[in-house]
């Protein structure tokens, strides 16, 4: 979120932005946040958690909905990225960090919190392993190279600024 803010501060000014940088940075979170995150979120711990009263289908459907959000304004950022419209890629980009935001604290302060309250230890670990699983399925060469190139626009983009 941060990589992405600094980029769209700079659009905001007027400054060039790389328009690698941000396509790497969306490809990012499309393959990385959402391939592998969010996927291993609806498949695994949203059914495990799915049996208790205090996940109900209204807190579901908000995760659910941020997911699908996220999805489409990652597409609409890259949209107006390479069509060169860019007051649309910054506010698509600003909604997009906005949303991310709010649900990380979603997660943060409901989702995690509930899975270490009502999943057993057993349930836990079989989570736990049912995504381990979805990683090597998804690749960790892939996982590593993604995490590499966050790395690297996070040292242009970040460090440079500070």
């Amino acid at each position: 979120m941060d990589i992405l803010n600094m980029m769209t501060e700079q659009a905001n000014r007027g400054m060039q932005v790389d328009i690698h940088d941000v396509h790497a940075l969306l490809l990012f979170l499309h393959y990385f946040a959402d391939a592998s995150h969010q996927v291993k979120e609806e498949a695994i711990l949203f059914p495990a958690l799915d049996a208790s009263e205090a996940f109900t289908s209204s807190k579901a459907e908000i995760l659910l909905k941020d997911h699908n959000e996220e999805r489409s304004l990652i597409e609409e950022t890259q949209i107006a990225l390479f069509t060169d419209r860019r007051s649309e890629f910054i506010a698509s980009a600003r909604r997009l960090t906005d949303l991310l935001s709010e649900h990380l604290t979603r997660e943060e302060s409901f989702l995690f919190p509930l899975a270490e309250q009502v999943l057993t230890q057993e349930e836990g670990m079989e989570i736990s392993r049912r995504m381990q699983e979805a990683d090597a399925n998804f690749g960790y060469t892939q996982r590593k190279l993604l995490l590499d190139l966050l790395q690297q626009l996070a040292d242009k983009y970040i460090r440079k600024a500070a």
